[in-house]
């Protein structure tokens, strides 16, 4: 039997991917979020220098919907964080077994929900 040529669509939600391949996935995902995103951050930033542009920000930036916003931004920040910091123990052969990759991707998962929660409750709320 000869094998397709033709290019093979993966429908990742009809596979079964294991844990650590969604966490990889994620790891992507966040990094190209974090990306699109930096020139909004950097704005606010800049505006946040003035005064009145500070007072402007702060009234913006406390209203439910964009605190919802900054808690799933800071997920996506600790979420790339903590992936990235699992990507380089697996570079240095550490967790590389297959029980272990699946611990670690979900402390990955646990850390980062956890740790966003926890800093948007404190700062936000």
């Amino acid at each position: 039997m000869r094998p397709a040529s033709r290019p093979v669509y993966l429908n990742l939600f009809r596979i079964h991917l294991p844990l650590p391949g969604w966490v990889s996935i994620l790891q992507r995902l966040s990094g190209a979020v974090l990306f699109l995103v930096t020139p909004l951050l950097l704005y606010f930033l800049q505006t946040s220098f003035e005064v009145e542009g500070y007072a402007r920000l702060h009234g913006r930036l406390h209203t439910p919907l964009a605190n919802i916003i900054l808690t799933v931004l800071l997920w996506v920040y600790l979420q790339h964080l903590l992936g990235g910091l699992r990507f380089l123990l697996l570079d240095s052969h550490i967790g590389t077994d297959l029980k272990i990759a699946r611990r670690l991707s979900a402390a990955t998962l646990i850390a980062s929900a956890s740790l966003a929660l926890l800093i948007a409750g404190i700062w936000l709320w």
